[in-house]
């Protein structure tokens, strides 16, 4: 069986490839490691001597992996488990399954927690109103059992080890044993290492009193009934959040996504390029860790964690002005303008007087990127404020007072409705225009009210340039778009 398509359907499988992939001090995990790592060495080497003698390397340790994966039970599993079984654990300190962890509250709490299973159809965001099925975690009382609670933890058939020996079944031990003796010894002592309590308050757990009043009571501290609540942190419900945000935000697809933002063009700075797929981000989120540099000390899951948990954003929404569209002036880029463009065209202009012929001012590469960073900047502000434009419904240009160029209006109303429009549209060069106006507009900024510098023809045409490329990405997920409404339509 190759190595893509190995199968865990035994607790054999399963444990064996806990060693092999979870236990660094184990020799199957190191000899996987050593397998890996020249895998990684053969794809890049291209020395054909060297190239031969690493394959041969792979080859034999990759004999020992499987000779390993075969003896591992009768041997260093077998030493482990038996390691593991004579572990005191005293009774109120043992390990257990749990949503909700008390050391999360407080990091010298002992091992406490909560298990929340049962389901509810609350419409606020709970462990229990959560569809999918949660992932437990395990609490221990020393971060040196954190290996033992990932024992305990590994799952077959929605079945933790934890929970089989608290129901008395030792079956997953069935490969590792040498005898009955050995067997009954590891069944009494596991017992010892786990156990279910009642659900009850602690010394360090932070207590909320809530009293109950009735509506329509009046209220009197006295003879007054109150609540005892115990806010715990829900470890399972932020493994979800965790796991998924990390999947959405730095998953394989994403990876890409972020290589064609930050992908180089044909010059040395870097310039976005089209990727079909969304840029997925979550703005001004925090960071909370836990456990410090001893995450294990709080908790399985938040270990695997490295003991970080996401904080989304609960500010107000900022005040933002209503959206105009631009139909009393003939120039898009008359309506242009923020902070953010005037420090860029500020940097970009003091930069020009420094060298007015244009030559200069590019000839060595490394000004050549300070002026197409300053520019990327500005064509990125420009391409937003064209999007957000774009958002309004289709057809806000039809009007009888409408000032704004036709050209405008194709790039700023793309999907309207009106055929002669985009017949027109699909007929005109006006991403030419648009170019034409975007370096009119900028020559104007930069020569400024004192006039000090002189736009060049050459000044011009490098604009446009510039534009030229960020311009068609931009509206080439539009276009395909268009096309797709336009077949769909016939």
């Amino acid at each position: 069986m190759s190595e893509e398509t190995r199968k865990l359907e035994t607790w054999k499988d399963v444990i064996v490839d806990f060693f092999e992939n979870r236990v660094a001090a184990s020799k199957l995990y190191k000899a996987r490691e050593y397998v890996e790592k020249k895998e990684i060495e053969i794809e890049s080497e291209k020395d054909p001597k060297k190239l031969e003698k690493q394959k041969k390397a792979k080859e034999k340790k990759q004999l020992e992996l499987e000779k390993l994966r075969r003896d591992a039970p009768s041997t260093e599993i077998r030493k482990w488990i038996e390691k593991i079984a004579d572990t005191n654990i005293a009774n109120g300190k043992r390990i257990i399954k749990a949503s909700h962890v008390l050391k999360f509250s407080h990091g010298s709490s002992a091992s406490d927690g909560f298990l929340v299973s049962e389901k509810s159809n609350d419409t606020l965001l709970t462990t229990s109103s959560f569809k999918k099925d949660l992932t437990y975690d395990l609490a221990h009382n020393n971060g040196a059992l954190i290996t033992i609670s990932r024992f305990l933890a590994l799952k077959l058939l929605d079945k933790m080890i934890i929970d089989l020996i608290l129901e008395g079944d030792f079956n997953f031990l069935a490969p590792f044993y040498k005898d009955e003796k050995q067997l009954n010894h590891w069944k009494d002592r596991f017992k010892n290492l786990v156990e279910q309590r009642e659900i009850k308050t602690a010394e360090k757990a932070k207590q909320i009193y809530f009293p109950l009043i009735q509506s329509d009571s009046q209220i009197a501290l006295k003879g007054l009934n109150y609540h005892l609540v115990v806010p715990l942190f829900s470890s399972s419900l932020a493994e979800d959040v965790y796991t998924t945000l990390t999947d959405l935000k730095y998953g394989k697809d994403q990876k890409e996504v972020r290589a064609c933002k930050k992908e180089k063009g044909n010059g040395e700075s870097k310039r976005p390029t089209f990727h079909r797929s969304p840029y997925i981000d979550f703005p001004n989120m925090g960071m909370h860790t836990f456990g410090g540099a001893q995450p294990q000390n709080i908790s399985m899951l938040n270990k695997n964690r490295g003991g970080k948990c996401f904080l989304f954003s609960a500010q107000p929404p900022t005040w933002q002005s209503q959206l105009d569209p631009p139909i009393y002036r003939k120039s898009l880029f008359d309506y242009f303008s923020n902070s953010t463009i005037n420090t860029e065209l500020d940097y970009l202009r003091d930069f020009l007087l420094r060298f007015k012929q244009l030559d200069l001012s590019i000839k060595d590469p490394k000004r050549m990127r300070h002026l197409e960073r300053w520019m990327n900047t500005i064509i990125d502000e420009f391409l937003f404020y064209a999007g957000t434009i774009q958002n309004l419904p289709p057809g806000w240009s039809d009007r009888e007072d409408i000032r704004l160029k036709k050209e405008h209006q194709y790039l700023l109303d793309p999907y309207h409705k009106d055929e002669a429009f985009q017949s027109a549209r699909h007929g005109s060069d006006w991403q030419a225009v648009i170019r034409a106006d975007f370096a009119m507009w900028l020559n104007r900024r930069l020569r400024g009210k004192d006039k000090q510098f002189t736009p060049l023809k050459e000044h011009t045409h490098l604009w446009k340039k510039l534009l030229e490329i960020p311009l068609r990405e931009f509206m080439e997920s539009i276009e395909i778009e268009l096309k797709q409404q336009a077949r769909e339509s016939v």
